[in-house]
């Protein structure tokens, strides 16, 4: 009796297993089709660039006004992506932590009315939002400026940092919100003095990965930051950004000085966003090492 419900179930467990080899070869696979273009971009783009990146006067020097010129750098666009991009993250940080605890604790038709607006935004193309920033900004001002860059990249960090945000505090423990309620804490105390640092470093891996997501957007500056070719902190002004340099010089890529212009920033670009990928990741299993049983 025993070797005939055995002879049952053996069949089964050898398909299931069989199944589950596929499976993991299949996961494989798409794992590794995945990692192909990504090796392979950043693979040619390093092999293009380094030569540029390595040189101290590539960080150091602005780039020469004529784009076929050889030497020059990518100072005024380093600086400008890095100013432009702390901008909108002091417009949009704490706009979306606004919008995520409206969302949490006051909820209703109105919460749910932000964020079903703050999904569209997230699917909005960039250029649509350079295109709006450029209609009520720049033609207001009467130029281009760096503040309207600045706007536009908020803008488009706003959706992952609102999200991001939202999702971490919906996280917080019941029993640490109900006690926090329980000490009779006003409800923006309890926000401020318990949820929030609870899941802080969630949100700062969201505002991280915000930033990721703006500080390599090239078409809302075309239409609202310009860019240039000389060095300023004036947030007035047109003001230069390590996409629009690759952009401009990419353009020009008939001429080696600007190609390897180009890729050297390119290369730059990629290692400041792995730079901030890094550090969310890096928050993250730290908040999940943090939250794990000991």
């Amino acid at each position: 009796m025993a070797s005939e419900v055995l002879a049952v179930f053996v069949p089964t467990s050898s398909a299931r297993r069989r199944k589950a080899n596929l499976f993991v070869i299949l996961a494989v696979v798409a794992l590794v089709l995945a990692l192909i273009p990504l090796i392979a971009v950043f693979g040619y783009v390093f092999v293009n660039g380094i030569g540029s990146l390595l040189s101290l006067d590539f960080l150091t020097k602005d780039p020469p006004a004529d784009l076929s010129a050889a030497g020059g750098g990518v100072r005024n666009a380093l600086i400008g992506t890095l100013e432009m991009t702390g901008l909108a993250s002091l417009i949009a940080v704490p706009i979306g932590l606004g919008v995520a605890i409206f969302a949490i604790e006051v909820g209703g038709s109105l919460a749910r009315a932000a964020r079903f607006l703050i999904d569209v935004l997230a699917g909005l193309p960039s250029i649509v939002v350079g295109i709006f920033v450029y209609a009520t900004v720049v033609v207001t001002q009467g130029h281009f400026s760096g503040l309207a860059g600045s706007l536009a990249l908020a803008i488009v960090m706003l959706p992952v940092v609102t999200v991001s945000a939202e999702e971490i505090l919906r996280l917080t423990p019941r029993p640490i919100a109900e006690g926090a309620r329980a000490l009779g804490l006003a409800r923006w105390r309890a926000v401020l003095s318990v949820f929030v640092p609870i899941g802080l470093s969630g949100i700062v891996t969201g505002i991280l990965l915000g930033i990721s997501r703006a500080i390599g957007e090239t078409a809302p500056l075309i239409f609202t930051s310009l860019g240039n070719n000389f060095f300023t902190l004036d947030l007035n002004q047109p003001m230069q950004a390590l996409p629009l340099l690759i952009y401009r010089n990419a353009l020009n890529s008939a001429y080696a000085s600007a190609r390897d212009r180009a890729f050297g920033a390119a290369l730059l670009l990629i290692l400041i966003v792995f730079g901030f990928n890094l550090v969310g990741r890096w928050l993250t299993a730290r908040r999940r090492l943090a939250g794990s049983p000991r």
